[in-house]
């Protein structure tokens, strides 16, 4: 009697997991800081083949259930590349996971071909962005599992938002950046409810130029200080990695 309590307890825990899902929205920045042709003289070290790359290992860690947002965001505009769901029944050795998560490569080379073009690119809005996100986060149900559902947040960004928060490396290595956090502050728009939202920051950029290795180390300090201030005080996310020129 007792096996069978154990064996039940672990069936019941086995099926719970089974259908635990994790609902992944990326942001992914088509500024002309980041996207720029890519057949340029940095060539598969490009900021914008980082990101492509690092993306596409995301879309292939995908489990059955799991879902994937993927939006593209510049000034004031942004567009949709990507809307994935994975199948729940994996089907022998994975096939129909394997083979869904091929098309959603497929489809994300095909919007970016088509339609991040479309997007104003002369400035970066990431709070903008993270405005989106949250909501998109809010909205999302997934019917089958709603308790159990993860929430994540992929960020591929040099992350300087020159839209809202007028951030900079010029800007950033000559002051503190809680004045930048003050100016968001004043600004009174609130801050995008991210709480219990697991957040990954991938900040790629392209070879800093007109300052010294000192000044630009101090600036990604305050830069990175900015947005682990913002996104986990403010915005109640938690930050599970920030890496920069990954």
């Amino acid at each position: 009697m007792k096996k069978f309590a154990v064996f039940t307890l672990i069936l019941i825990f086995t099926c719970g997991q089974a259908f635990a899902s994790t609902l992944t929205v990326a942001l992914f920045d088509l500024s002309g800081s980041v996207f720029v042709d890519n057949s340029g003289s940095e060539g598969k070290e490009s900021p914008y083949n980082r990101n492509m790359s690092d993306l596409k290992k995301e879309i292939n860690r995908l489990n059955k259930g799991d879902t994937m947002i993927i939006i593209g965001f510049g000034r004031k505009s942004d567009v949709t590349l990507l809307k994935a769901s994975m199948p729940r029944q994996g089907g022998p050795g994975n096939q129909n996971l394997i083979a869904t998560r091929q098309a959603a490569v497929k489809k994300l080379e095909e919007n970016m071909a088509s339609k991040a073009k479309s997007v104003d690119n002369t400035r970066t809005d990431i709070i903008g962005s993270l405005f989106r996100a949250s909501r998109l986060i809010e909205e999302f149900e997934d019917p089958e599992s709603p308790d159990k559902q993860g929430k994540r947040l992929l960020i591929y960004s040099d992350m300087l938002d020159n839209e809202n928060a007028g951030l900079s490396f010029n800007r950033l290595k000559d002051g503190s950046y809680k004045k930048f956090l003050k100016g968001i502050e004043n600004k009174k728009i609130g801050y995008p409810n991210l709480k219990n939202v697991e957040v990954n920051i991938y900040s790629a950029f392209s070879d800093i130029k007109d300052i010294s290795t000192v000044e630009t180390e101090v600036a990604i300090k305050n830069l990175k200080s900015f947005w682990t201030d913002y996104l986990s005080r403010k915005c109640g996310s938690n930050i599970k990695s920030y890496r920069t020129n990954y």
